[in-house]
């Protein structure tokens, strides 16, 4: 029974979503509606082709009928006439199915998938989405010419700027939402930093009751965007300008509500306007200055890791392991401990240097799985890679270097979809208080080529009241 409701939940439950997302945005419509078939807020359109974008790779005529079925339950339950229940859906799921087909066909993505990713996918966007937005505009406003008699091309341009400034404001935040938000955990004062403005501008608008007042607290919103915008971060800047933006919008129009007609007052479609215009412009700048961190985190990796493994290179791990031996204080732990693959070279000879990268890869990925993550790695050498283990008193570095040599020797690598046996030689020494990594670096070198001389798939570590000698009948194999 168990069983069967699990398989029933993850078979259905991108639908249930769907139709949950689509009949809220509805609600919010209804809610926000003023005079006869218009409204202040339509999110439906706007936010069901973003999910259908993130979330759904092939979109059927069951998707259709699931939006279809949010958006006209709602509005029958409060009484709203069937008619035109029937011929507004079909203009929001024109608006919706057209705005999907072009932006999914035809949308610039980066290679990981990510919409928005590049400052040229911005203007992109915008015009990808007008055929959407005019076709729907039309469609609407023939509806509303059939159902009351409305002014067509009237109707027509003001469903238009209704549905820009909510592909403006309301797509880019589901389009730019992290898919996991787990990726903020080691930002979160970041984004509480970024997002407290906004929160406090929206506390404002609430409270707030006097008009004057209110206009001059909704002069922070450009600086608040703007703030929003400089961080870079796409999600955080779509969520505070759609948080912010389409509540001043809204509180505007409730303000004047008595003395205004909405479908009849240019002072509106301003307000649209600006908005929208105000969105853009932030959008567009974080959406730079992202594409700009992203390369500087690129060239970053480049600079800093090894391009084979990902590992650190041999210059990043000497400047990390320098800066943190120099700050190591009396009764600190640290080791060093030089590992080196055995007889890599004969691999190469033998299998080739394809196969030798295989096994340079597969390798650190199982190295990375044994060692603390918090440790320093890198690769120094061709066949040659470096560890250094400091201020963990947790772990006995001992039985770690122990630890990783047995690895290799008891659970051999798969290359190929076959195992590969593979046996490594590591050299370790512990800090000594004054000692610098030059000479950390010196004796693990010399307790690994000790480690080598007394047989190889084994791991000595340095003492210097001692001599290292070479096991006698020393005989080395391949593998």
């Amino acid at each position: 029974m168990i069983l069967t409701l699990k398989n029933f939940f993850y078979k259905f439950y991108p639908m249930i979503t769907l139709f949950i997302v689509t009949t809220l945005t509805t609600v919010i419509g209804i809610i926000e509606r003023v005079h006869g078939p218009f409204s202040l807020v339509w999110l439906t359109n706007a936010i069901t082709i973003g999910v259908l974008l993130r979330f759904y790779e092939n979109v059927n005529w069951r998707h259709y009928l699931i939006c279809c079925a949010g958006m006209v339950l709602p509005d029958l339950l409060i009484g709203t006439n069937l008619n035109q229940v029937l011929l507004m859906t079909t203009a929001n799921i024109i608006t919706i199915s057209i705005g999907y087909i072009t932006l999914q066909r035809f949308a610039m993505r980066t290679e990981e998938g990510e919409w928005l990713g590049s400052l040229h996918s911005v203007p992109q966007w915008l015009l990808l989405c007008q055929p959407a937005l005019i076709i729907g505009s039309l469609v609407g406003s023939l509806a509303l010419f059939t159902l009351y008699d409305n002014a067509f091309l009237q109707t027509a341009f003001y469903w238009y700027l209704n549905e820009s400034l909510d592909f403006i404001v309301f797509l880019p935040v589901i389009l730019a939402a992290p898919r996991i938000l787990k990726s903020f955990d080691k930002d979160l004062l970041d984004v509480f930093l970024h997002i407290i403005p906004s929160i406090l501008l929206l506390f404002a608008f609430i409270f707030i009751k006097d008009k004057i007042y209110f206009l001059m607290a909704s002069i922070l919103i450009i600086p608040t965007i703007i703030w929003l915008a400089l961080s870079g971060n796409l999600f955080l800047t779509t969520f505070g300008i759609s948080m912010n933006g389409a509540f001043f919008f809204m509180w505007i129009i409730h303000s004047t509500h008595g003395y205004l007609h909405f479908s009849e007052n240019i002072y509106i479609s301003a307000v649209r306007t600006i908005v929208a215009v105000l969105a853009l412009c932030a959008l567009t700048i974080a959406v730079a200055i992202s594409e700009r961190d992203k390369l500087f985190s690129k060239l970053s990796q480049l600079a800093n890791h090894d391009d084979l493994t990902g590992i650190l290179n041999r210059r990043a791990f000497t400047k990390a392991a320098e800066a943190l031996t120099s700050s190591l204080k009396k009764g600190d732990i640290c080791s060093m401990v030089l590992i080196d693959i055995d007889f890599f070279k004969k691999i190469n000879d033998v299998w080739g240097h394809q196969k030798g990268d295989k096994v340079l890869v597969a390798f650190c990925k199982r190295l990375k799985q044994v060692i603390p993550d918090s440790q320093l790695f890198g690769r120094v050498g061709g066949e040659e890679f470096a560890l250094l283990l400091a201020k963990t008193p947790e772990i006995n570095h001992q039985e770690l270097t122990a630890t990783i040599v047995n690895e290799l020797s008891e659970n051999p690598l798969t290359i190929d979809n076959e195992p590969f046996p593979l046996t490594i030689s590591a050299g370790m020494v512990t800090w000594s208080e004054g000692q610098k990594y030059e000479t950390l670096f010196k004796y693990a070198d010399l307790a690994l080529y000790q480690a080598k001389n007394n047989g190889r798939n084994q791991w000595q570590e340095y003492l210097s009241c001692q001599k290292m000698n070479p096991k006698p009948n020393f005989t080395p194999s391949l593998l």
